[in-house]
Protein backbone atom coordinates (compact mmCIF):
# COMPACT_ATOMS: atom_id res chain seq x y z
CA UNK A 1 0.00 0.00 0.00
CA UNK A 2 1.32 3.72 -0.65
CA UNK A 3 1.12 4.90 3.06
CA UNK A 4 3.51 1.87 3.98
CA UNK A 5 5.76 2.57 0.64
CA UNK A 6 5.81 6.09 2.10
CA UNK A 7 6.33 5.08 5.92
CA UNK A 8 9.48 2.82 4.84
CA UNK A 9 11.25 6.07 3.02
CA UNK A 10 10.90 8.31 5.82
CA UNK A 11 12.21 5.56 7.86
CA UNK A 12 15.35 4.78 5.43
CA UNK A 13 15.57 8.89 4.86
CA UNK A 14 16.07 8.96 9.18
CA UNK A 15 18.55 6.53 9.14
CA UNK A 16 20.85 7.22 6.06
CA UNK A 17 20.46 10.73 7.62
CA UNK A 18 21.93 9.79 11.49
CA UNK A 19 24.13 6.98 10.03
CA UNK A 20 26.03 8.42 6.93
CA UNK A 21 29.15 7.13 7.67
CA UNK A 22 28.46 3.70 9.11
CA UNK A 23 26.13 3.24 6.35
CA UNK A 24 27.74 5.30 3.87
CA UNK A 25 31.37 3.67 4.06
CA UNK A 26 29.64 -0.15 4.01
CA UNK A 27 27.85 -1.51 1.37
CA UNK A 28 26.51 -4.39 3.01
CA UNK A 29 25.19 -2.51 5.64
CA UNK A 30 23.65 -0.43 3.55
CA UNK A 31 22.03 -3.40 1.68
CA UNK A 32 21.45 -4.72 4.59
CA UNK A 33 18.94 -1.75 6.20
CA UNK A 34 16.84 -1.52 2.16
CA UNK A 35 16.30 -5.05 2.89
CA UNK A 36 15.05 -4.74 6.30
CA UNK A 37 12.56 -1.59 4.61
CA UNK A 38 11.51 -3.70 1.94
CA UNK A 39 10.51 -6.48 4.07
CA UNK A 40 9.08 -4.31 7.12
CA UNK A 41 7.12 -2.55 4.11
CA UNK A 42 6.13 -5.43 3.16
CA UNK A 43 5.04 -6.93 6.03
CA UNK A 44 2.99 -3.81 7.31
CA UNK A 45 0.95 -3.87 4.19
CA UNK A 46 0.09 -7.34 4.34
CA UNK A 47 -0.75 -6.75 8.14
CA UNK A 48 -2.95 -3.57 7.11
CA UNK A 49 -5.01 -5.90 4.86
CA UNK A 50 -5.66 -8.76 7.33
CA UNK A 51 -5.44 -7.34 11.11
CA UNK A 52 -7.94 -4.58 10.02
CA UNK A 53 -10.61 -4.97 13.12
CA UNK A 54 -13.40 -4.36 11.42
CA UNK A 55 -13.44 -6.65 8.24
CA UNK A 56 -16.23 -8.07 9.11
CA UNK A 57 -18.16 -4.98 8.45
CA UNK A 58 -16.02 -4.56 5.94
CA UNK A 59 -17.31 -7.81 3.94
CA UNK A 60 -20.95 -6.75 4.89
CA UNK A 61 -20.85 -3.86 3.06
CA UNK A 62 -18.80 -5.35 0.28
CA UNK A 63 -22.05 -7.55 -0.18
CA UNK A 64 -24.67 -4.74 0.23
CA UNK A 65 -22.24 -2.58 -2.46
CA UNK A 66 -22.76 -5.64 -5.10
CA UNK A 67 -26.79 -5.43 -4.25
CA UNK A 68 -27.14 -2.18 -4.92
CA UNK A 69 -25.17 -2.29 -8.08
CA UNK A 70 -27.24 -4.95 -9.47
CA UNK A 71 -30.40 -3.36 -8.67
CA UNK A 72 -32.09 -6.41 -6.79
CA UNK A 73 -32.09 -4.10 -3.70
CA UNK A 74 -35.42 -4.59 -1.80
CA UNK A 75 -36.91 -3.28 1.45
CA UNK A 76 -35.20 -6.63 3.09
CA UNK A 77 -31.81 -5.77 2.01
CA UNK A 78 -32.67 -2.12 3.17
CA UNK A 79 -33.25 -3.18 7.10
CA UNK A 80 -30.44 -5.82 7.29
CA UNK A 81 -28.01 -3.56 6.17
CA UNK A 82 -29.39 -0.69 8.69
CA UNK A 83 -28.80 -2.97 11.13
CA UNK A 84 -25.46 -3.84 9.72
CA UNK A 85 -24.91 -0.47 9.61
CA UNK A 86 -25.81 0.32 13.41
CA UNK A 87 -23.61 -2.61 14.36
CA UNK A 88 -20.62 -0.91 13.01
CA UNK A 89 -21.20 2.54 14.29
CA UNK A 90 -21.56 1.64 17.66
CA UNK A 91 -18.25 -0.63 17.45
CA UNK A 92 -16.17 1.71 15.55
CA UNK A 93 -17.77 4.46 18.31
CA UNK A 94 -19.41 6.66 15.40
CA UNK A 95 -22.76 7.97 16.18
CA UNK A 96 -25.61 5.77 14.30
CA UNK A 97 -27.81 8.22 13.78
CA UNK A 98 -30.55 5.89 14.97
CA UNK A 99 -33.68 7.93 15.01
CA UNK A 100 -32.98 8.97 11.30
CA UNK A 101 -32.31 5.02 9.74
CA UNK A 102 -34.99 3.89 11.69
CA UNK A 103 -37.39 5.67 9.62
CA UNK A 104 -36.42 4.05 6.33
CA UNK A 105 -36.15 0.76 7.90
CA UNK A 106 -39.94 0.04 7.03
CA UNK A 107 -41.71 -3.57 7.31
CA UNK A 108 -41.67 -5.22 3.32
CA UNK A 109 -44.61 -5.03 0.88
CA UNK A 110 -45.53 -7.91 -1.25
CA UNK A 111 -43.34 -7.28 -4.34
CA UNK A 112 -46.20 -7.48 -6.78
CA UNK A 113 -47.94 -5.22 -4.93
CA UNK A 114 -45.50 -2.24 -4.64
CA UNK A 115 -45.88 0.50 -6.42
CA UNK A 116 -42.68 2.30 -9.00
CA UNK A 117 -42.91 5.09 -6.51
CA UNK A 118 -41.41 2.68 -3.76
CA UNK A 119 -38.96 1.03 -5.28
CA UNK A 120 -37.34 4.27 -6.62
CA UNK A 121 -37.51 5.31 -2.87
CA UNK A 122 -36.13 1.97 -1.56
CA UNK A 123 -33.25 2.64 -4.50
CA UNK A 124 -32.51 6.25 -3.00
CA UNK A 125 -32.57 5.09 0.43
CA UNK A 126 -30.22 2.16 -0.51
CA UNK A 127 -27.80 5.14 -2.00
CA UNK A 128 -28.15 7.36 0.44
CA UNK A 129 -26.66 4.36 3.25
CA UNK A 130 -24.32 3.28 1.21
CA UNK A 131 -22.88 6.78 1.08
CA UNK A 132 -22.89 7.47 4.85
CA UNK A 133 -21.27 3.72 5.24
CA UNK A 134 -18.69 3.86 2.95
CA UNK A 135 -17.55 7.72 4.74
CA UNK A 136 -17.67 5.56 8.21
CA UNK A 137 -15.81 2.54 6.85
CA UNK A 138 -13.09 4.86 5.01
CA UNK A 139 -12.70 7.54 8.24
CA UNK A 140 -12.29 4.67 10.44
CA UNK A 141 -10.30 2.78 7.79
CA UNK A 142 -8.16 5.72 7.39
CA UNK A 143 -7.53 6.28 10.68
CA UNK A 144 -6.78 3.07 11.87
CA UNK A 145 -4.17 2.51 9.31
CA UNK A 146 -2.14 5.72 10.53
CA UNK A 147 -2.08 4.14 14.23
CA UNK A 148 -0.90 0.91 12.98
CA UNK A 149 1.36 2.10 10.39
CA UNK A 150 3.26 5.19 13.49
CA UNK A 151 3.41 2.30 15.88
CA UNK A 152 4.98 -0.01 13.61
CA UNK A 153 6.80 2.65 12.55
CA UNK A 154 7.94 4.12 15.88
CA UNK A 155 8.79 -0.05 17.08
CA UNK A 156 11.13 -0.78 13.41
CA UNK A 157 13.10 2.24 13.70
CA UNK A 158 13.99 1.70 17.59
CA UNK A 159 15.01 -1.83 16.59
CA UNK A 160 16.99 -0.71 13.51
CA UNK A 161 18.62 2.34 15.26
CA UNK A 162 19.62 0.21 18.29
CA UNK A 163 21.07 -2.22 15.60
CA UNK A 164 22.89 0.84 13.91
CA UNK A 165 24.13 1.80 17.05
CA UNK A 166 25.70 -1.22 17.95
CA UNK A 167 27.32 -1.57 15.11
CA UNK A 168 28.46 1.98 15.21
CA UNK A 169 30.35 1.51 18.46
CA UNK A 170 31.32 -1.86 17.10
CA UNK A 171 33.01 -0.51 13.88
CA UNK A 172 35.02 1.54 15.87
CA UNK A 173 36.12 -1.26 18.26
CA UNK A 174 36.81 -3.15 15.63
CA UNK A 175 38.68 0.05 14.06
CA UNK A 176 41.06 0.40 17.53
CA UNK A 177 41.98 -3.24 17.30
CA UNK A 178 43.32 -2.89 13.46
CA UNK A 179 40.60 -5.28 12.46
CA UNK A 180 39.10 -4.37 9.03
CA UNK A 181 36.07 -3.71 9.91
CA UNK A 182 34.48 -3.95 6.12
CA UNK A 183 35.44 -8.01 6.40
CA UNK A 184 33.62 -8.61 9.58
CA UNK A 185 30.62 -6.33 9.59
CA UNK A 186 29.39 -7.85 6.30
CA UNK A 187 25.55 -8.53 7.09
CA UNK A 188 25.27 -9.92 3.66
CA UNK A 189 26.38 -13.02 5.20
CA UNK A 190 24.26 -14.46 7.57
CA UNK A 191 21.89 -13.46 10.13
CA UNK A 192 22.97 -11.25 12.77
CA UNK A 193 20.69 -10.58 15.62
CA UNK A 194 21.21 -7.30 18.10
CA UNK A 195 22.32 -10.16 20.73
CA UNK A 196 25.24 -11.54 18.43
CA UNK A 197 26.30 -7.91 17.81
CA UNK A 198 26.30 -7.15 21.87
CA UNK A 199 27.98 -10.21 22.35
CA UNK A 200 30.83 -9.26 19.43
CA UNK A 201 31.08 -5.71 21.23
CA UNK A 202 31.54 -7.46 24.91
CA UNK A 203 34.41 -9.10 23.58
CA UNK A 204 35.86 -6.24 21.24
CA UNK A 205 35.92 -3.98 24.25
CA UNK A 206 37.26 -6.28 26.51
CA UNK A 207 40.39 -6.26 23.88
CA UNK A 208 40.06 -2.89 23.33
CA UNK A 209 40.30 -2.34 27.28
CA UNK A 210 43.03 -4.45 28.57
CA UNK A 211 46.76 -3.81 27.22
CA UNK A 212 48.05 -7.11 28.08
CA UNK A 213 45.42 -9.06 25.79
CA UNK A 214 45.84 -7.11 23.07
CA UNK A 215 49.91 -7.57 23.39
CA UNK A 216 48.69 -10.87 23.75
CA UNK A 217 46.71 -10.99 20.12
CA UNK A 218 49.61 -9.31 18.29
CA UNK A 219 52.19 -11.47 19.85
CA UNK A 220 49.70 -14.73 18.84
CA UNK A 221 48.75 -12.90 15.12
CA UNK A 222 52.45 -13.37 14.16
CA UNK A 223 52.66 -16.79 15.18
CA UNK A 224 54.61 -18.13 12.21
CA UNK A 225 57.24 -15.39 11.31
CA UNK A 226 57.63 -14.86 7.18
CA UNK A 227 60.51 -17.74 6.15
CA UNK A 228 62.22 -16.89 3.01
CA UNK A 229 63.48 -19.68 0.61
CA UNK A 230 65.89 -19.55 -1.99
CA UNK A 231 65.64 -20.53 -5.75
CA UNK A 232 67.41 -20.14 -9.23
CA UNK A 233 65.89 -18.69 -11.57
CA UNK A 234 66.96 -17.56 -15.06
CA UNK A 235 66.48 -14.26 -15.84
CA UNK A 236 67.17 -11.54 -18.54
CA UNK A 237 69.06 -9.13 -17.34
CA UNK A 238 70.79 -5.76 -19.04
CA UNK A 239 74.34 -5.33 -18.78
CA UNK A 240 76.44 -1.84 -19.81
CA UNK A 241 79.82 -1.82 -20.52
CA UNK A 242 82.11 0.71 -21.50
CA UNK A 243 84.50 -0.11 -24.85
CA UNK A 244 87.32 2.05 -26.13
CA UNK A 245 87.06 2.94 -29.96
CA UNK A 246 89.74 4.72 -32.18
CA UNK A 247 88.31 8.46 -32.81
CA UNK A 248 89.74 9.43 -36.55
CA UNK A 249 88.79 13.03 -35.40
CA UNK A 250 91.16 13.14 -32.78
CA UNK A 251 95.02 13.60 -32.86
CA UNK A 252 96.24 12.11 -29.50
CA UNK A 253 99.05 10.18 -30.23
CA UNK A 254 101.11 8.11 -33.20
CA UNK A 255 99.77 5.19 -34.02
CA UNK A 256 101.95 4.53 -37.14
CA UNK A 257 102.92 6.10 -40.69
CA UNK A 258 100.85 6.85 -43.89
CA UNK A 259 101.12 8.47 -47.05
CA UNK A 260 99.76 11.91 -47.20
CA UNK A 261 101.21 15.41 -47.20
CA UNK A 262 100.41 16.72 -43.63
CA UNK A 263 103.01 19.23 -43.45
CA UNK A 264 102.77 19.51 -39.46
CA UNK A 265 102.97 15.01 -39.06
CA UNK A 266 105.49 14.53 -41.93
CA UNK A 267 108.26 12.81 -40.64
CA UNK A 268 112.04 14.20 -40.15
CA UNK A 269 113.64 12.38 -43.03
CA UNK A 270 111.37 14.01 -44.99
CA UNK A 271 111.89 17.84 -43.69
CA UNK A 272 115.52 16.43 -44.41
CA UNK A 273 114.92 16.65 -48.27
CA UNK A 274 114.67 20.55 -48.12
CA UNK A 275 118.25 20.96 -46.63
CA UNK A 276 118.99 20.57 -50.54
CA UNK A 277 118.11 22.47 -53.60
CA UNK A 278 118.32 18.97 -55.56
CA UNK A 279 116.42 17.28 -53.35
CA UNK A 280 113.95 19.66 -52.67
CA UNK A 281 112.33 19.02 -56.20
CA UNK A 282 111.81 15.65 -55.09
CA UNK A 283 109.99 16.70 -51.38
CA UNK A 284 108.21 19.12 -54.38
CA UNK A 285 106.97 15.99 -56.04
CA UNK A 286 106.13 13.80 -53.27
CA UNK A 287 103.91 16.67 -51.92
CA UNK A 288 102.52 16.63 -55.20
CA UNK A 289 101.86 13.29 -55.40
CA UNK A 290 100.75 12.92 -51.57
CA UNK A 291 103.36 10.27 -50.89
CA UNK A 292 105.11 12.18 -48.12
CA UNK A 293 105.81 9.91 -45.11
CA UNK A 294 103.71 10.98 -42.11
CA UNK A 295 102.86 10.18 -38.60
CA UNK A 296 99.54 8.47 -38.50
CA UNK A 297 97.56 9.63 -35.53
CA UNK A 298 94.12 9.66 -33.72
CA UNK A 299 92.75 9.28 -30.31
CA UNK A 300 90.47 6.81 -27.94
CA UNK A 301 86.65 7.69 -27.20
CA UNK A 302 84.93 5.73 -24.61
CA UNK A 303 81.29 4.32 -25.79
CA UNK A 304 78.83 2.62 -23.60
CA UNK A 305 77.12 -0.53 -25.02
CA UNK A 306 73.68 -1.95 -23.29
CA UNK A 307 73.58 -5.65 -24.02
CA UNK A 308 70.58 -8.16 -22.94
CA UNK A 309 72.09 -11.24 -21.28
CA UNK A 310 70.42 -14.22 -19.57
CA UNK A 311 71.84 -15.61 -16.31
CA UNK A 312 71.00 -17.67 -13.50
CA UNK A 313 70.50 -16.01 -10.21
CA UNK A 314 68.85 -16.75 -6.44
CA UNK A 315 65.85 -15.26 -5.97
CA UNK A 316 64.25 -15.01 -2.42
CA UNK A 317 60.91 -16.00 -1.89
CA UNK A 318 58.01 -14.69 0.89
CA UNK A 319 56.35 -17.71 2.12
CA UNK A 320 53.15 -16.13 3.26
CA UNK A 321 51.30 -16.86 6.49
CA UNK A 322 49.61 -20.39 6.05
CA UNK A 323 46.63 -21.78 7.77
CA UNK A 324 45.36 -22.17 11.24
CA UNK A 325 44.10 -24.39 13.24
CA UNK A 326 42.29 -22.77 16.55
CA UNK A 327 41.36 -25.05 19.75
CA UNK A 328 39.45 -23.51 22.24
CA UNK A 329 38.46 -24.90 25.62
CA UNK A 330 34.71 -23.96 26.73
CA UNK A 331 34.79 -26.88 29.66
CA UNK A 332 33.78 -25.87 33.30
CA UNK A 333 37.03 -25.06 34.61
CA UNK A 334 36.98 -22.29 32.09
CA UNK A 335 33.74 -20.83 32.98
CA UNK A 336 33.76 -17.00 33.80
CA UNK A 337 36.52 -14.38 32.79
CA UNK A 338 39.10 -17.24 31.49
CA UNK A 339 36.38 -18.42 28.66
CA UNK A 340 35.92 -14.88 28.15
CA UNK A 341 39.47 -14.00 27.28
CA UNK A 342 39.82 -17.38 25.36
CA UNK A 343 37.22 -16.67 22.91
CA UNK A 344 38.29 -12.65 22.77
CA UNK A 345 41.76 -14.39 21.51
CA UNK A 346 39.77 -17.09 18.64
CA UNK A 347 37.89 -13.85 17.67
CA UNK A 348 40.51 -11.91 17.01
CA UNK A 349 42.79 -14.53 15.51
CA UNK A 350 40.08 -15.98 13.23
CA UNK A 351 39.45 -12.15 12.16
CA UNK A 352 42.93 -11.69 11.28
CA UNK A 353 43.22 -14.95 9.57
CA UNK A 354 39.80 -14.10 7.10
CA UNK A 355 41.37 -10.49 6.45
CA UNK A 356 45.01 -12.37 5.31
CA UNK A 357 43.33 -14.90 3.78
CA UNK A 358 44.31 -17.57 5.90
CA UNK A 359 42.61 -20.92 6.09
CA UNK A 360 40.75 -20.89 9.48
CA UNK A 361 39.51 -24.09 11.18
CA UNK A 362 38.01 -23.55 15.07
CA UNK A 363 37.25 -26.11 17.33
CA UNK A 364 35.36 -25.96 20.38
CA UNK A 365 35.81 -28.68 22.80
CA UNK A 366 35.38 -30.11 26.45
CA UNK A 367 34.42 -33.89 26.95
CA UNK A 368 33.06 -33.36 23.13
CA UNK A 369 34.40 -30.98 19.82
CA UNK A 370 32.52 -29.12 17.58
CA UNK A 371 34.18 -27.23 14.51
CA UNK A 372 33.56 -24.68 12.05
CA UNK A 373 35.59 -23.69 9.24
CA UNK A 374 35.83 -20.50 8.01
CA UNK A 375 35.49 -19.50 4.64
CA UNK A 376 34.52 -16.33 2.30
CA UNK A 377 30.80 -17.34 2.58
CA UNK A 378 30.65 -17.04 5.77
CA UNK A 379 30.29 -13.81 7.67
CA UNK A 380 30.50 -12.60 11.50
CA UNK A 381 27.03 -14.56 12.42
CA UNK A 382 28.17 -17.99 11.89
CA UNK A 383 31.50 -17.03 13.96
CA UNK A 384 29.65 -15.47 16.84
CA UNK A 385 27.65 -18.93 16.94
CA UNK A 386 30.15 -20.87 17.37
CA UNK A 387 32.19 -19.09 20.06
CA UNK A 388 28.91 -18.60 21.93
CA UNK A 389 28.92 -22.14 22.52
CA UNK A 390 29.78 -23.71 25.90
CA UNK A 391 30.11 -27.34 27.00
CA UNK A 392 30.92 -26.30 30.77
CA UNK A 393 31.70 -30.20 31.16
CA UNK A 394 35.72 -31.92 31.49
CA UNK A 395 38.60 -31.06 29.60
CA UNK A 396 39.58 -33.91 27.00
CA UNK A 397 41.71 -32.12 24.58
CA UNK A 398 42.23 -35.42 23.17
CA UNK A 399 39.68 -35.73 20.91
CA UNK A 400 40.05 -32.00 19.67
CA UNK A 401 43.86 -32.59 19.01
CA UNK A 402 42.99 -36.05 17.60
CA UNK A 403 40.69 -34.16 14.96
CA UNK A 404 43.05 -30.74 13.99
CA UNK A 405 45.67 -33.67 13.10
CA UNK A 406 42.64 -35.19 10.93
CA UNK A 407 42.10 -31.37 9.50
CA UNK A 408 46.36 -31.14 9.01
CA UNK A 409 46.37 -33.82 7.06
CA UNK A 410 43.92 -32.07 4.76
CA UNK A 411 46.12 -30.26 1.50
CA UNK A 412 44.19 -26.66 2.47
CA UNK A 413 46.19 -27.22 6.34
CA UNK A 414 49.83 -28.48 5.15
CA UNK A 415 52.35 -26.60 7.12
CA UNK A 416 49.27 -24.99 9.47
CA UNK A 417 49.86 -23.79 12.67
CA UNK A 418 47.91 -25.31 15.56
CA UNK A 419 46.76 -23.20 18.63
CA UNK A 420 45.41 -24.77 21.63
CA UNK A 421 43.51 -22.24 24.10
CA UNK A 422 42.95 -23.41 28.11
CA UNK A 423 43.94 -23.83 31.23
CA UNK A 424 45.29 -27.21 30.71
CA UNK A 425 43.49 -28.71 33.64
CA UNK A 426 43.21 -31.49 31.85
CA UNK A 427 44.02 -35.48 31.81
CA UNK A 428 47.57 -36.58 30.22
CA UNK A 429 47.32 -37.90 26.34
CA UNK A 430 47.34 -40.94 24.93
CA UNK A 431 50.84 -41.67 24.47
CA UNK A 432 50.78 -42.61 20.76
CA UNK A 433 49.54 -39.17 19.78
CA UNK A 434 53.21 -37.69 20.49
CA UNK A 435 54.51 -39.51 17.86
CA UNK A 436 51.48 -38.31 15.74
CA UNK A 437 52.87 -34.73 16.53
CA UNK A 438 56.33 -35.33 15.55
CA UNK A 439 55.35 -36.80 12.66
CA UNK A 440 53.35 -33.58 11.84
CA UNK A 441 55.94 -31.32 12.98
CA UNK A 442 58.45 -32.94 10.35
CA UNK A 443 56.43 -32.41 7.74
CA UNK A 444 55.81 -28.31 8.53
CA UNK A 445 53.26 -28.16 11.19
CA UNK A 446 54.14 -26.19 14.24
CA UNK A 447 52.18 -26.55 17.75
CA UNK A 448 51.55 -23.47 19.82
CA UNK A 449 49.75 -23.12 23.59
CA UNK A 450 48.19 -20.08 25.34
CA UNK A 451 47.71 -21.06 29.06
CA UNK A 452 44.24 -19.12 30.52
CA UNK A 453 45.20 -19.11 34.77
CA UNK A 454 48.14 -20.43 36.39
CA UNK A 455 47.52 -23.93 36.03
CA UNK A 456 49.31 -26.07 33.02
CA UNK A 457 50.52 -29.29 32.53
CA UNK A 458 54.29 -29.20 33.55
CA UNK A 459 55.39 -32.92 31.88
CA UNK A 460 54.32 -32.29 28.64
CA UNK A 461 54.74 -28.30 27.80
CA UNK A 462 57.87 -28.56 26.42
CA UNK A 463 57.97 -31.96 23.98
CA UNK A 464 54.31 -31.03 23.15
CA UNK A 465 54.74 -27.63 22.18
CA UNK A 466 57.40 -25.44 19.51
CA UNK A 467 56.41 -22.35 21.97
CA UNK A 468 53.79 -22.15 25.02
CA UNK A 469 52.80 -18.70 26.77
CA UNK A 470 50.94 -18.44 30.08
CA UNK A 471 48.34 -15.44 30.68
CA UNK A 472 47.39 -13.89 33.89
CA UNK A 473 43.95 -12.24 33.77
CA UNK A 474 44.25 -10.73 37.29
CA UNK A 475 47.40 -9.48 36.15
CA UNK A 476 46.84 -8.61 32.64
CA UNK A 477 51.11 -10.36 32.01
CA UNK A 478 52.14 -12.44 29.35
CA UNK A 479 54.85 -14.84 30.18
CA UNK A 480 56.47 -17.50 27.72
CA UNK A 481 57.68 -20.52 29.31
CA UNK A 482 60.99 -20.80 27.76
CA UNK A 483 63.07 -21.75 30.92
CA UNK A 484 59.67 -23.50 32.74
CA UNK A 485 61.44 -26.96 32.43
CA UNK A 486 64.50 -25.82 33.92
CA UNK A 487 62.73 -24.11 37.20
CA UNK A 488 60.87 -27.37 37.51
CA UNK A 489 64.07 -29.44 37.69
CA UNK A 490 65.39 -26.70 39.82
CA UNK A 491 62.47 -26.36 42.12
CA UNK A 492 62.42 -30.15 42.35
CA UNK A 493 66.13 -30.49 43.59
Amino acid sequence: MRRAEYAAETIGNVVFDQYPKLVGDSPTISNYVNEQLDQWQTATSKSLQTDFPFNHHATKLDEFVTTVETGELSQAHINRAINDFTEFCRAAKHPPQQSFWSQIGKPEKNAGSQPKETQDDIALNGRLLLASWQKYMDETRSEWELKTIEARRKQFLEQLKDILDRLELLQQKIETLGLNPGLLLDLSKGNLSAQDIEQFTRWATYLQNDEGAQSLCELLGKIRQIELSERIERVQLEETRILQLPDINSREEIVGIRLGRDLEHILPSEKALLADEDTAILFDLKFVESRLMCFEMQGIQDVKETLEIEADRQVEDEEQEGPMVICVDTSGSMHGMPETIAKAVAMYLSSKAREKKRHCYLINFSTGIHTLELSDEMGMAALIDFLKMSFHGGTDVAPALQHALKTMKRDKYKKADLLIISDFIMSELPDEMLPAIEEHRAHGNRFYSLVIGPSFMSQRLETLFDREWIYDPERSRIQELLTFQSRIVEDRT
